[in-house]
């Protein structure tokens, strides 16, 4: 008897270490310039405000190699991600090929990222089909971006793959959204892809001088996207006139903000943080506007690919107590 009441005991210990280890962890976010940061800090503020124990540091990171870091568990224990790359990564494709995170979770999704494909309004290019047709420079982000799969896989679900592009004299090159920007405005590039809510803040500088247009992607496009199950939102648009050259709505994807979880996470630790956060959703939203009008239960459940597997048993708790998963 002494012998199991002191087993016990220990795993109680144990149980209880790892909980109290788990209150005081790391958060991977974007880096310091990025959207991501400052609500990687809100976050943190909140939950350190509102929870005793808590105790978050919230780091730089980058859309990849956060759900990498989150899947170890070693230096990092939450972070921020995009909803087509978490899929990817359980699924071990993209950027994750061959290698399935096995060990991550959401916590749930919080607000959209628009995918802007932006050309001058007086440029030649007025559809995708024009792209390739012209033989369109591309910048679509760095290789493994978010921005990058989104085009190549626009590109593929239309026919045309890396070979294909080369072909047509499609030349594609890669950086970051500023220098992309800077060579779309100086005519050194024809195209670029980058993440908006819904508007691009570079892609905004060039439009005081240079008229920015969005190519859309079609409805057949669209449907053919969303059956790959890459985790695309697919029925989404840039509001008309978030640049002086494009005046009507204009259909694209969109990839949700997530937050992802190490799955050993104690699951009550899990449970108050997801709780915390959608409790205080206005002051998000009074502090974030763009990003925190956006904020929804229902959405934040609703918007993970296969919920009731790939969210954290913690967070799943909390969404059906207040019937986000009906």
């Amino acid at each position: 008897m002494s012998i199991l009441l002191s087993t016990s005991l220990l795993v109680t210990a144990c149980n209880n270490e790892a909980a109290e280890n788990d209150w005081q962890h790391a958060h991977i976010s974007g880096p310091t310039d990025s959207g991501w940061y400052p609500l990687s800090t809100l976050f943190s503020d909140i939950w350190m405000d509102e929870l005793e124990e808590v105790d978050v540091t919230v780091v730089e990171g980058g859309a990849i190699g956060n759900i990498r870091e989150v899947n170890t568990g070693v230096d990092v224990q939450t972070g921020f991600a995009f909803a087509s790359d978490f899929v990817d990564g359980i699924e071990g494709e993209g950027a994750f090929e061959g290698e399935p995170q096995e060990n991550v979770k959401a916590i749930g999704a919080f607000y959209p990222t628009l995918w802007n494909i932006a050309v001058l309004e007086d440029s030649p290019y007025d559809s995708l089909e024009d792209v390739v047709e012209y033989g369109a420079d591309v910048i679509p982000g760095n290789p493994g971006d978010a921005s990058e799969a989104a085009f190549r896989r626009i590109f593929e679900a239309m026919g045309y793959g890396e070979e294909e592009l080369e072909e047509a004299g499609v030349s594609v090159d890669y950086g970051g959204y500023g220098d992309a920007a800077n060579q779309m405005r100086d005519g050194i590039i024809d195209v670029t892809v980058q993440g908006g809510g819904p508007d691009v803040p570079g892609l905004t500088e060039i439009d005081a001088t240079q008229s920015v247009e969005l190519l859309s992607i079609p409805d057949d496009l669209l449907e053919t996207l969303s059956d790959e199950g890459y985790g695309y939102t697919t029925d989404m648009t840039v509001p008309g006139d978030s640049y002086s050259g494009q005046t009507e709505d204009t259909p694209t994807i969109a990839s949700w903000a997530i937050m992802v979880v190490n799955e050993d996470m104690d699951d009550d630790v899990v449970y108050e943080l997801t709780k915390t956060i959608w409790e205080n959703s206005d002051r998000v939203e009074e502090e974030q506007p763009t990003r925190g009008m956006w904020f929804d239960p229902e959405d934040g459940y609703g918007e993970i690919e296969n919920p009731d597997e790939n969210i954290h048993p913690g967070a799943l708790k909390y969404y059906e107590e207040v019937g986000a998963t009906d």
